[in-house]
């Protein structure tokens, strides 16, 4: 069954133009959501190809760019942990449980935030300058370990007994 698009009265298949008000007829395939579906998912999958071609010129081209805040967010989270979860009972006792190495676990903590921070902003000006990110999921990971870090070491200050 047809209808006129321009003023919807039923038309016969084989009409050429609609007897009620004249507009030419013209035939439009019809698509199943399914074949929708596959059309657009290989239309974004060329697209990602196509970018991830760009992204990588891109990157080739700007081969020089680094983020020196990755390794300084993830060395400051790594060190605060450390002294946070190294049993320090075996070198000396009361050494580990001191209000002085958990202000240490709390400030290279903090330090770990700041280049967590600072490493995001880089990635981000990077992508707005460049159009890529440097290591992405390092940068999450950094800053994870740095907020898992202020929390215990702010937690363990707080909580100092002596």
């Amino acid at each position: 069954m047809m209808y006129c698009r321009k003023c919807g009265t039923k038309i016969k298949e084989t009409a050429q133009f609609c007897e009620n008000c004249g507009a030419e007829v013209i035939l439009v395939k019809q698509r199943s959501y399914t074949e929708k579906y596959k059309e657009d998912k290989k239309k974004e999958k060329a697209t990602q190809q196509n970018m991830s071609k760009k992204q990588k010129e891109m990157r080739q081209k700007h081969d020089d760019i680094q983020n020196p805040y990755i390794s300084a967010c993830l060395i400051a989270a790594c060190v605060s942990l450390a002294l946070a979860i190294f049993p320090w009972n075996l070198i000396g006792k009361g050494i580990g449980t001191s209000l002085a190495m958990r202000i240490a676990v709390v400030v290279f903590a903090l330090l770990g935030d700041y280049h967590a921070t600072k490493a995001k902003q880089t990635n981000l000006y990077i992508k707005q300058r460049y159009g890529f990110e440097l290591q992405p999921s390092t940068v999450k990971l950094g800053n994870a370990l740095s907020i898992f870090a202020t929390i215990m070491g702010l937690f363990a200050l707080f909580t100092y007994g002596g």
